[in-house]
């Protein structure tokens, strides 16, 4: 179901590069076409085998970009699938359209936490992430963000980023077999792995952040992490739009503005905290210089 290319970097990640080894049914479909097909789930099973089977790797990060952006947004990759033995995913990528593209290591998994209340649509927006980054938007619930899903049977929920940025978010629905399972084998547990999954959920993934990109004409990339690429441990497939065709849909809209608001808050005042880190750092430089010149 799938051709791939492995290579390494200089720092040792792991890298390696998979497209469809079926034949395109038209030139360049692309990945939305592909989505809707009988024959994405069996794809997705065999991208996880490569990667997490016969690479090992318990830690990465999974992009889907569009045959040409792949070549004009990022050299090294460029580099890597010009490779001479690179030549079959190169072709089947070009046919399709598309390609996915995974960087990982094999490294312990350190704590990722979850995010708490993501059931409970009325819940405020407020988390923390593994880096100890707190995320919080006063004024807006779930419920706020969600835009589709809602629905006790839905299979995945999809919404706007909570952190403002140019980017779909789509997870599983609390109602999902997999959701449902992962609850049942421990209190707070989520899920956390493609391979929790079955076909007709990963269908429901890929297909619903597909639709969604095509409500702007296309992506940019996709994305999604395992293990210690991972910020929360919920399993999460963001859908990273163009800016400018992002804004022209939401710009205007009260929740996204108050999203990008409270992201510019953050921002503004984490730089103030760093810089008042770096003046006293350097003040207490100064102190010491001070003290060792009057010895």
């Amino acid at each position: 179901m799938a051709v791939h290319h492995v290579g390494v970097s200089e720092r040792g990640t792991i890298l390696v590069a998979l497209a469809p080894s079926k034949a395109a049914p038209a030139a360049a479909p692309g990945f939305g076409a592909f989505a809707r097909s009988a024959d994405l789930a069996a794809f997705v099973r065999r991208v996880l085998e490569v990667v997490e089977q016969e690479l090992g790797l318990s830690s990465y990060h999974l992009r889907v970009l569009p045959y040409q952006r792949a070549f004009s947004s990022d050299e090294a990759l460029a580099l890597f699938l010009l490779a001479d033995d690179a030549a079959p995913v190169r072709e089947a990528s070009a046919a399709w359209g598309f390609l996915f593209y995974v960087a990982g290591t094999n490294d312990v998994v350190r704590y990722v936490p979850v995010m708490s209340n993501m059931d409970d649509l009325d819940a405020p927006i407020i988390y923390q992430d593994a880096e100890g980054k707190t995320v919080e938007v006063p004024g807006l619930t779930l419920r706020s963000v969600v835009l589709r899903g809602q629905e006790p049977e839905a299979a995945v929920r999809c919404s706007l980023d909570f952190q403002g940025r140019s980017c779909y978010v789509v997870v599983m629905a609390p109602g999902s077999p997999a959701a449902l399972k992962a609850a049942a084998a421990g209190a707070g547990e989520v899920v956390r792995l493609q391979r929790e999954l079955e076909d007709p959920e990963l269908q429901a993934l890929w297909g619903a952040a597909a639709e969604l990109a095509e409500s702007h004409g296309g992506f940019e990339e996709m994305h999604l992490n395992a293990g210690n690429f991972q910020n929360v441990a919920q399993m999460h497939l963001k859908v990273w739009i163009c800016l400018d065709q992002f804004l022209e849909m939401w710009g205007d809209q009260p929740v996204y503005q108050q999203l990008r608001a409270s992201r510019h808050q953050r921002e503004k005042a984490h730089a103030a905290a760093k810089k008042a880190a770096a003046e006293a750092k350097e003040a207490r430089e100064l102190e010491e210089a001070i003290a060792l010149s009057l010895q």
